[in-house]
This record gives structure tokens, C-alpha cells and sequence, in this order.
């Protein structure tokens, strides 16, 4: 399993990042509102997901369908009728207005040969000027060789669960594809979490998802970089802090 090792990133990775913005007050989860939120929150980054419409718009949003709306095959127009939702370049507009914070940008992606996707996010990030703020994460390899590709200067994260899922299977569980998409750290879900990542958590970040109770953290913190969190503020993370 070939990483990426990089020393400046311990650095330039937060402890703490806010999980699809700070929404658990009531805001929608990946929006902008939800984002700006954990900025006025003082969380240093934040983490959310991204799709693209049928339309080639570039959009915050988890899911691939809403209601009986597959994203893949809807409009944006269409679909911000039925839920608002914001552009990946709006965000991006807001970003370069304020100091100090960044983003992880989970693409949602399961395809291995189309890279539209991919290639909008980077020509993006180019565009404004913000691969030293952003980073992008994400369960697909091919995902993240393609960020690789096109945007060689923004740090990739793999990630990683031993759920059942559906494609979720020996190839991506076994990280054998690292070779390819060289990623720089690893977010892996808190209940995946053992022994045998103790040692990587020694050459590149590890950073745990999606963990909402103290008592999680403060088991693992001696082993890991940090964490992803809907609930955990900085505030809090502070007191915490092993």
C-alpha cells in the first residue's frame, strides 16, 4: 500500500473539521449557509459532499437521488426547485472572502472511466486560486487518481470503511489501488478503527469519521490526527484535548 507522506500536512490539516458544515442547529447539511455557519462557529475546516447535476453543474449534496429525482439525470434547475441547493462555485466565491479556512471536499463518484466530475471540481479550484485550501477526500481510488491528475498540488485522502456496502468491495477494503491515487491521509470510520492503523497513523494522518461523542475521541486521540464531527465544536474540542 503505497501513501503519499508529506510533513507539511500535520500542519496544514486541522484536528477538528465540521461535518457537512455546522447544520445541527437547523440548517440544511452542504449548503452554504451550513459551511458559513462552521466558520462563524471557529471550526478551521469544513467537510461536505459533492455531485453534478445532468447539466454539468458542480453542487453540495449527498445523496444521489432526492425524492424520485436522480441528480445524474436532473437539471440543476429542476432539481433547486425541489430542494435548494448550492453550486460548488458559490461556495468557492465566499471562500475567497474570508482568511484562515478550508475545505474537504468529499466527491461522490462510484465511475472508474468518466472524470467530468473530477475535472470541474479541479478547474475550480484552479480558477479561484485555492489548492492550498482545499483538499478532496473520497471512497473511490479512481476518484482520487484522477484529483491527482489534475490537481497534483491538493492533498487527496482515501476513504475507508469495512461496511458492507455496495461496491465496497475486497479491492477497495484492501487499498491495493494506492499505487494509483497515492493518497496523503486516511479518514476511516471510528468503528473501523483498531490496532492495525496504529502504525500508519505514524506516517500519514488518520482522521476518524463521523464522531459526535468525547468519549470516542479521547479513546483514540494518542493514535489518530483528529476528527469529523456534525456535533463536537471547537469550543468544546478545545477541553478535550489529550
Amino acid at each position: 500500500m503505497i501513501w503519499t507522506e508529506d510533513k507539511n500536512i500535520w500542519n496544514w490539516l486541522p484536528k477538528l473539521q465540521a461535518h457537512r458544515g455546522y447544520w445541527v442547529k437547523g440548517l440544511q447539511q452542504n449548503s452554504l449557509q451550513s459551511v458559513q455557519q462552521a466558520f462563524e462557529q471557529k471550526y478551521q475546516i469544513s467537510e461536505f459532499d459533492v455531485r453534478m447535476t445532468s447539466d454539468g453543474v458542480v453542487v453540495m449534496f449527498h445523496d444521489d437521488s432526492f425524492q424520485d429525482l436522480v441528480l445524474s439525470k436532473t437539471t440543476f434547475y429542476a432539481l433547486n426547485e425541489a430542494i435548494p441547493v448550492t453550486p460548488l462555485e458559490e461556495l468557492f466565491k465566499w471562500l475567497v472572502k474570508v482568511p484562515d479556512f478550508k475545505l474537504n471536499i468529499e466527491i461522490k463518484s462510484r465511475k472508474i472511466v468518466n472524470s467530468l466530475l473530477e475535472k470541474k471540481v479541479c478547474e475550480l479550484i484552479r480558477k479561484y486560486k485555492i489548492e492550498e485550501r482545499v483538499m478532496i477526500s473520497s471512497f473511490n481510488p479512481f476518484t482520487l487518481y484522477k484529483v491527482r491528475r489534475y490537481c497534483p498540488k491538493v492533498y487527496r485522502a482515501l476513504l475507508l470503511t469495512f461496511e458492507k456496502n455496495y461496491g465496497n468491495n475486497f479491492v477497495i477494503k484492501s487499498r491495493v489501488l494506492n499505487y494509483m491515487c497515492r493518497p496523503h491521509m486516511l479518514n476511516l470510520r471510528a468503528e473501523d478503527f483498531s490496532r492495525r492503523f496504529v502504525k500508519l497513523a505514524k506516517k500519514i494522518p488518520v482522521v476518524l469519521w463521523t464522531v459526535n461523542d468525547v468519549n470516542v475521541y479521547k479513546k483514540s486521540a494518542a493514535n489518530i490526527h483528529g476528527i469529523i464531527s456534525d456535533q463536537i465544536t471547537p469550543a468544546e474540542f478545545k477541553t478535550i484535548q489529550i
